[in-house]
């Protein structure tokens, strides 16, 4: 939580040293998300929608401090013996993300910012919800309740490029979890994806 506190302060220090030369944008992503346990993958699909301010820092130097409201879903489906069973997962997140990026025109119009930072991100809420035909009863489960060993906090490393003509944004890249999200002693939980969006720049 203190690392947490130290980080928001920060990008908060930065809207307020360079909030004149600040260029906000607002955008949409296509976020899927892999949770790495051992050797087993399982694959989430994701979306987010967030904001940026890109402050300047140097001549073609800037950084892009913000705030993304991120979703990763799955549902699975069964049948065994007439009795059908379904399992939706949906996990909430909040994340900040702190990307250095640099100013490559192309022309007047067009440039490319290559980008890479920190993203620390907190998870609000993950649920396991099993729904079946044959009583039709649904049992949900909390990712984080009280006998839980999974983590909200994660950190992730984050690099891509930003493709901006005019005011419109087209950028992609790979965000990489640093942290082991189990806290048991016997297995590791790890998340990663790449990412795609579209974003307007105001």
């Amino acid at each position: 939580m203190k690392k947490a506190l130290a980080i928001v302060a920060f990008v908060a220090a930065l809207f307020i040293a360079g909030n004149v030369q600040a260029q906000s944008t607002v955008y949409a992503a296509y976020t899927p998300e892999t949770f790495v346990t051992g050797n087993t993958s399982t694959n989430y699909q994701g979306f987010a929608l967030g904001f940026t301010q890109n402050i300047n820092l140097a001549k073609d130097l800037s950084v892009a401090a913000g705030g993304q409201f991120r979703m990763n879903t799955k549902s699975e489906s069964g049948s065994l013996m007439g009795v059908t069973g379904t399992t939706n997962k949906t996990q909430l997140l909040i994340d900040v993300p702190i990307l250095f990026n640099y100013k490559i025109a192309v022309n007047r119009e067009l440039a490319i910012y290559p980008f890479v930072g920190p993203m620390p991100s907190l998870a609000i809420t993950g649920t396991t919800k099993f729904s079946e035909t044959l009583l039709g009863t649904t049992t949900t489960t909390d990712w984080y309740g009280d006998n839980s060993n999974q983590s909200r906090f994660n950190l992730y490393a984050v690099f891509g490029a930003d493709v901006k003509f005019n005011n419109f944004n087209l950028f992609g890249g790979y965000r990489l979890g640093l942290l082991d999200l189990d806290k048991s002693d016997n297995f590791t939980l790890k998340t990663n994806g790449l990412f795609i969006g579209l974003g307007y720049t105001l």
